[in-house]
């Protein structure tokens, strides 16, 4: 995940796991089927006030959001430039040609594209801090749990995605502590040519390597001395429970999702 759990007092924290999928995956809906660039401001606005109100930390994504905003910039322009005039209603958004790129009105830069540019790179953040928050608020072995009950989802499969979730923070960890310690010793990372600096992340990567693969292997003597595979259950320390107020809660979530979708069918909520 972006970003660590941790177990705080907030009505957030208090949720069920599955109310919380259930939201990401409508706000995942939502940024697919949603165009319209004052609806997807309003719903990132509601995203960023929920961050607020869970206490989310926003600095360990801020690395995130300053390459995504380099990506948004590429995405206006392109659309700026390429829209085509058929995708966007003109009843909604009149179109005009803010300024030509080449000499002789060539390379028309849009109001249109502008903005549907901006819609598509805002959908970007719209996930990005959806995911976040999830991470941020649910215990990841609540998820796992979850997904343990999926028919579909072998045990293999869970095991791979609960140790990924795991340990790639670990690894994460290490590289930046590998990397601060290069840099007290007088290394400049981000300093020099291209095959400089590739010969400087070898001192990093060697000990990175060793470090992964250190843990692989203590991660398969604890399975072969648990007996990995051997059972066809899986046993947890806090089983997982759903209550009848859960239930109610996730079919309103369903039903405001597949209202959502039909509103954008028949009405043409949401699209620019």
């Amino acid at each position: 995940m972006l970003v660590d759990y941790r177990k705080l007092d907030t009505f957030l924290h208090k949720l069920n796991p599955r109310i919380s999928l259930m939201f990401v995956l409508g706000v995942v809906i939502a940024s697919i089927v949603w165009t319209d660039p004052i609806v997807i401001t309003l719903a990132t606005i509601g995203l960023v006030a929920l961050g607020f109100a869970c206490k989310f930390p926003w600095k360990q994504i801020g690395w995130f959001l300053k390459m995504a905003f380099f990506a948004s910039l590429l995405i206006v322009v392109i659309q700026g430039f390429s829209l085509d005039p058929s995708l966007v209603s003109q009843d909604k958004y009149p179109n005009y040609i803010l300024f030509y790129a080449l000499p002789g009105k060539r390379w028309p830069f849009t109001l249109h594209g502008l903005l549907y540019g901006y819609a598509s790179s805002l959908k970007i953040y719209l996930v990005v801090i959806a995911v976040g928050i999830l991470g941020f608020t649910v215990d990841p072995a609540e998820i796992i749990q979850m997904l343990n009950h999926v028919p579909f989802a072998s045990k293999h499969f869970v095991f791979i995605f609960s140790t990924a979730w795991r340990f790639i923070p670990q690894i994460q960890q290490q590289l930046f502590n590998l990397m601060d310690a290069q840099k007290t010793r007088g290394m400049e990372l981000d300093k020099g040519k291209m095959m400089d600096r590739v010969k400087k992340i070898v001192p990093i990567v060697t000990p990175l390597l060793s470090n992964a693969l250190e843990i692989s292997d203590q991660i398969a003597l604890a399975m072969e001395a648990r007996a990995f595979g051997s059972g066809n259950k899986n046993k947890f320390v806090k089983p997982a429970s759903i209550t009848p107020a859960v239930v109610a809660i996730l079919v309103i979530e369903a039903a405001l999702i597949a209202l959502m979708m039909a509103a954008v069918a028949l009405w043409g909520f949401g699209i620019m």
